[in-house]
């Protein structure tokens, strides 16, 4: 891939648009900048110094460094951006769907309507009278009443003629011949999105479902459901858009649907994206950047995944965002502290440890240099003065540390930059499935009411002799409508009459349960009853919801309920394939449950975090249940880093809206488990400064300490017992020797024994268990002997001047053998000095007291 300078960092050529439009890119060059700016400086002053070379090769690391993690930033940040669109884009159309699939079941059904078959007998051979399409144009509204997403019903006769509709802005006798010829082209049901006349003036489209009624095998008329689309995308997009990251943030997101050539149909903005125009994207592309009038937009395109083998009308789910305001949205404040996860654990991307493993190597061999730089100097007869020589290595390795310092923040910012992309995404999928659960129970909300108005079932209940046709009825329902597992008629007893599954004896116990005998009592055809969710023999003695509506002998009177009509619902796949459908095409496997007020688990994608059939997570609770709210964050557990989603359940239309007599407070919980945290432990050293004995008075006696950290704290010795530092890769054991002697290695030709210094101090730590994987050695002086020791350290400190006082020498310091000889308190750490000829001493001893000891080089190594 080529590159480019961009404010100059070399980036991809492909990222430069949103460089462009990123904050934090330029906020991240800005620093780079000025470090960049400092370390110019210092490499010209470095050149009177014998670290020239290092600082200039250190430089150059961190220019390569600055690029990979310039680039690495716009890639995530746009990666997110459009996770987000994506997700919007997804939602939108799927719903959608997922509401269109009800309506070919709808139509199928309405088809078989006794009342409007029989208006289509009679308008064959007379004009209907004003009565009767006044009677068929009140069961219209009887329907919309419940299923209150159709703007108007159709009422044609067998030549498409129009015999009457709901809304009565269609003459009788107007034809409308297209619906006949798509019946007839069509196995089930006819779809179309087009003007309702071919001859209207507006040209205005509507969404039709239409279907032949049919008497005999002979086609007697056809009846056509309008549905309302642009008050149905209302709904639509204020749930797919959600809330702002901020309460007072402009929403410039615009959703929307597009047919397949790209026209836009509908959108949550018309003012901006409207559906006049047409959004397109390269072949086979599903996002990228495109113009729509003055203004570049970053856009996602996606097709919908279908629903039950239903795909809808072929359109596509888009959303877009100006380019310029593409990365305005975050959940997380800066500031935000996040745990810290075990290195190449979970999901966070492992480019992010490679950048800060490079970061601290690149530091590591800069504060290598110029340590060894400082024991050069030490020695140096050089006319540049020693004080401005300590002074300058000290300025290079700031300017090293500000620049690790920088690397490791805007590391640390992407870290919780991906947190806050799975919290979001957990919340987006929890707001997608309370969603697809409160429309599809409004769904059967509707069916029981609508079902309990059919004629032959009301026939069934006083007529023993109708019972067949009203079982065949159920059966035809139950064909159309998947989600049932049962559809029951039930006399004012509690008798069951019939089942669509012929599951029930009809001489079976009467039913005996709360929700019956609440159905029974209804006074309104209009009202309906829902059973709580526990098990049910009619449902395998599993539990489930039972939706059921009373049955009267006149619904335009209802007085007293003559029965009831029962809808068994299919939970356990249906909440099943919710939760799993609400997940996507995510690269992340999560965990999902729905739960009632009481944390009592609904439906689950898994068994885990539930006990006695609660969920256990440690999620917070609101003291009140507040409808259709949506929460996101992380929490710990068991040692794991849990990010999470949740949302409550709303009101879909008038299901559960605030005049419905049925409420159920219901949530949906998503988990994604980031991975393992890093064990809590004491051995984190912190930094050590020693910037207050700078200033101190130059002419009192000194003395110069080789600083460096052994696990969770700092060391020091006499810079005049250690030669210099370096980096040690490989380390032969050395056979029965002490536990303290890691091995040897060979250095400039010569062989060095390697002391692990850690065991010496018994400094125990998990991350010292394994002394071959720590690199960092210090040569020590050891007399005139041609073998060599060396102590394997965690880390390098700085060698500062300090003043003899400063170093707290006592006699209580006896410990370990005498080898501490005194303590040094700085202004945010405390340096323990090191006596090294104690130290060689002792490890001496030890070597005398190890079984099977050989003779060899290191005990006359000991010898000063």
């Amino acid at each position: 891939m080529t590159s480019r300078k961009y404010r100059g960092i070399e980036i991809d050529s492909a990222h430069i648009d949103m460089a462009k439009n990123l904050d934090s890119v330029d906020e991240l060059i800005d620093e780079l900048r000025d470090l960049q700016a400092n370390w110019n400086n210092l490499s010209l002053l470095g050149e009177l110094t014998n670290v020239g070379a290092e600082i200039s090769s250190t430089r150059q690391h961190f220019q390569r460094l600055a690029s990979d993690l310039t680039n690495f930033l716009i890639e995530q940040s746009t990666r997110q951006a459009v996770e987000q669109l994506a997700t919007r884009a997804q939602n939108s159309i799927d719903i959608l769907v997922r509401n269109l699939y009800e309506r070919t079941a709808d139509i199928g059904f309405l088809a078989t309507d006794p009342v409007f078959t029989q208006r289509c007998v009679e308008a064959a051979y007379n004009p209907l009278t004003e009565d009767a399409l006044e009677q068929t144009r009140q069961r219209m509204r009887n329907y919309v009443a419940k299923y209150s997403v159709y703007g108007n019903v159709i009422l044609l006769d067998a030549n498409a003629l129009v015999i009457t509709d709901m809304r009565e802005t269609l003459p009788p006798g107007t034809a409308i011949q297209w619906i006949r010829r798509e019946v007839a082209a069509s196995p089930q049901y006819a779809e179309a999105f087009r003007p309702l006349r071919d001859d209207s003036p507006d040209g205005n489209k509507s969404l039709i479902y239409a279907w032949k009624i049919e008497l005999g095998g002979q086609i007697k008329g056809y009846i056509a459901l309008d549905f309302s689309l642009n008050e149905e995308s209302d709904a639509l997009f204020s749930k797919v858009m959600g809330k702002s990251a901020r309460e007072d943030a402009a929403e410039w997101r615009v959703c929307g649907v597009t047919n397949q050539n790209g026209d836009v149909l509908i959108s949550s903005n018309p003012q901006y994206i409207g559906t006049n125009q047409t959004i397109r994207l390269p072949q086979q592309s599903t996002w990228g950047v495109t113009q729509v009038g003055p203004m570049a937009y970053l856009v996602c395109i996606r097709s919908t995944r279908g629903y039950q083998g239903y795909t809808g009308p072929g359109w596509r789910g888009f959303c877009m965002v100006p380019l310029n305001h593409a990365f305005d949205h975050s959940n997380l404040t800066e500031d935000c502290q996040v745990p810290e996860l075990l290195q190449s654990s979970g999901l966070i991307d492992t480019r992010i440890q490679g950048f800060e493993n490079q970061a601290a190597e690149i530091q590591k061999q800069l504060n290598r240099s110029i340590w060894n730089g400082n024991m050069t100097q030490r020695n140096s007869t050089s006319a540049l003065g020693n004080s401005f020589s300590r002074t300058l290595l000290w300025e290079i390795g700031r300017a090293g540390e500000s620049t690790k310092t920088l690397f490791t923040q805007s590391l640390e910012k992407l870290v919780r930059s991906e947190i806050n992309g799975f919290q979001t995404e957990q919340q987006a999928r929890a707001m997608l499935a309370m969603d697809l659960m409160d429309r599809n129970l409004y769904e059967r909300a509707n069916d029981c009411r609508w079902w309990a108005l059919t004629p032959v079932l009301a026939q069934a209940l006083t007529d023993p002799q109708a019972i067949g046709e009203a079982l065949e009825c159920l059966k035809h329902i139950q064909s159309l409508y998947t989600v049932y597992t049962n559809i029951v008629l039930l006399n004012r007893d509690g008798q069951i009459v019939c089942d669509s599954a012929e599951q029930v004896q009809a001489d079976s116990m009467p039913l005996d349960t709360h929700w019956l005998k609440q159905t029974l009592q209804l006074k309104n055809q209009a009202h309906y009853c829902v059973s709580a969710f526990e098990p049910t023999a009619l449902y395998q003695n599993r539990p489930t919801y039972i939706y059921s509506a009373a049955i009267f002998d006149n619904p335009d009177s209802p007085s007293q309920a003559i029965g009831a009509i029962a809808l068994v619902f299919d939970s356990e796949p249906q909440f099943e394939a919710i939760l799993n459908e609400s997940m996507g095409d995510s690269r992340h496997k999560a965990f999902a449950y729905i739960v009632d007020d009481k944390r009592n688990v609904i439906s689950s994608t898994t068994h885990l975090y539930i006990e006695q059939g609660k969920l256990t997570l440690p999620l917070p609770i609101d003291s009140k249940f507040q409808k259709q709210k949506a929460d996101l964050g992380y929490f710990e557990l068991n040692g794991r880093l849990i990010a999470y989603g949740v949302c409550n359940s709303g009101a879909y239309r008038e299901y559960k809206n605030a005049a419905d007599c049925y409420q159920n407070d219901l949530q949906c919980v998503y988990g994604l488990d980031i991975g393992a945290l890093k064990p809590e432990t004491n051995e984190k050293a912190g930094e050590i400064s020693f910037d207050e004995f700078r200033q101190a008075d130059q002419k009192e006696l000194r003395v110069d300490i080789a600083s460096f950290r052994v696990g969770g704290h700092w060391y020091g010795i006499d810079s005049e017992d250690a030669v210099e530092a370096f980096l040690c890769r490989e380390v032969v054991t050395m056979p029965n020797s002490p536990a303290w002697i890691a091995g040897t290695t060979l250095y400039k030709k010569e062989a060095i024994t390697i002391v692990d210094i850690s065991k010496v101090l018994a400094v125990d730590s998990a991350e010292h268990h394994a002394a071959s994987q720590r690199q960092q050695m210090i040569l020590l002086k050891t007399g005139g002997s041609q073998a060599k020791i060396a102590l394997v350290v965690d880390e390098l400190g700085e060698i500062p001047s300090l003043p003899v006082i400063a170093l707290n020498e006592s006699e209580n310091l006896t410990t370990q053998g005498n080898i501490i000889q005194a303590l040094v308190k700085t202004s945010n750490n405390l340096l323990v000095v090191l006596n090294t000829e104690q130290l060689l001493k002792q490890l001496e001893q030890g070597i005398k007291k190890a079984p099977q000891r050989t003779k060899g080089l290191f005990p006359e190594a000991l010898a000063r």
